[in-house]
């Protein structure tokens, strides 16, 4: 794993993010090798289920940099691992941090169709909430990411139709549940 002093100073941490866009470009192995070092060094599985280092790392505006940059080249599997492991049920308040949401964004952005369906079902009956905190993106990303996954388009659609549209029951009740029109 990289040395901490190579993870907080912001030249280090921009060269590291660098390295890693470059290695994915190349499809070199090491790209993978450099990717795993990072989470594991920044976001380390916890042994504790109430706890979860990823979402601690995207919250820390220095770490959060690096960690997005390998969320945007760890391809599917890795992706699944991290969200099942470490976000699944911490959704709400990812999208509602102000930096983490960046983190969830960069997940949409390249997560296979099985992680993006469990953020919607997530998110999806809450999305109101990151909207009032400011975080449009997560909205945008989420729909951007249903849009590359067509079976996930009429379920998107009909979560996006109840924010701001729906009494607030309405809201807190999952998209899927609701009748269809």
């Amino acid at each position: 794993p990289p040395p901490p002093a190579l993870l907080s100073p912001a030249g280090a941490s921009l060269c590291l993010q660098v390295a890693l866009e470059v290695l994915h470009r190349s499809q070199s192995p090491a790209c993978s090798r450099l990717c795993d070092a990072l989470i594991g060094q920044l976001a380390p599985p916890s042994l504790s289920p109430a706890e979860s280092a990823l979402v601690w790392g995207l919250q820390d505006p220095q770490r959060s940099r690096l960690l997005e940059a390998a969320m945007a080249v760890g391809g599917p599997q890795r992706l699944r691992e991290l969200f099942q492991q470490q976000l699944k049920g911490r959704l709400r308040g990812v999208a509602a941090h102000r930096v983490a949401n960046h983190g969830l964004q960069r997940l949409l952005d390249h997560a296979p169709a099985d992680v993006v369906g469990e953020v919607l079902s997530e998110l999806g009956p809450a999305l109101a909430e990151p909207l009032t905190q400011g975080h449009p993106g997560v909205l945008t990303a989420l729909l951007a990411a249903c849009r590359r996954h067509p079976g996930l388009q009429q379920e998107a659609l009909r979560c996006l139709f109840q924010v701001g549209h729906a009494p607030s029951a309405l809201v807190s009740t999952p998209c899927s549940a609701r009748p269809r029109p």
